[in-house]
């Protein structure tokens, strides 16, 4: 706390040192150094401190909506990060069953180029034959 008495000059020492260390209860001292009774170089340095305070907290204000303003980009890209990892575990599941069905899709036509062939026909007609001669039934 600075006290108002005092010489000027060291009223303002001291309202400076404290707004240096961030303490800044003491800054009306500033404007009450501007006033008429102040020696008019001691006004105008108390006028430019009391206008760098100004700068100082109008930069820490804006600093402080920057932070505020990163902390809910933060959370929104959290939120994001998480509904996309459920999204590609789900996209993970799909692609294992659409592989699955490429799979059997692609076994069901091989097969089915086997089975169209004439040799596998003449093959299935021939093994239906034995098949006959062994059970007794002589050929179809």
């Amino acid at each position: 706390m600075v006290e108002s008495g005092g010489d000027p000059i060291d009223r303002l020492v001291d309202v400076c040192e404290a707004l240096a260390r961030g303490d800044y209860q003491d800054a009306n001292a500033l404007f009450e150094l501007t006033g008429d009774e102040a020696s008019t170089d001691l006004a105008r340095l108390a006028e430019a401190f009391g206008m760098m305070l100004v700068q100082i907290e109008a930069r820490e204000m804006h600093l402080q909506q920057l932070i505020n303003a990163l902390r809910e980009t933060q959370r929104q890209l959290e939120d994001a990060k998480r509904r996309l990892e459920q999204e590609n575990v789900v996209l993970r599941q799909d692609v294992s069953l659409m592989t699955i069905g490429i799979d059997g899709e692609e076994r069901a036509a091989e097969v089915a180029r086997v089975t169209g062939t004439a040799y596998f026909t003449a093959l299935a007609s021939a093994a239906r034959g034995l098949r006959r001669n062994r059970r007794g039934l002589g050929p179809a």
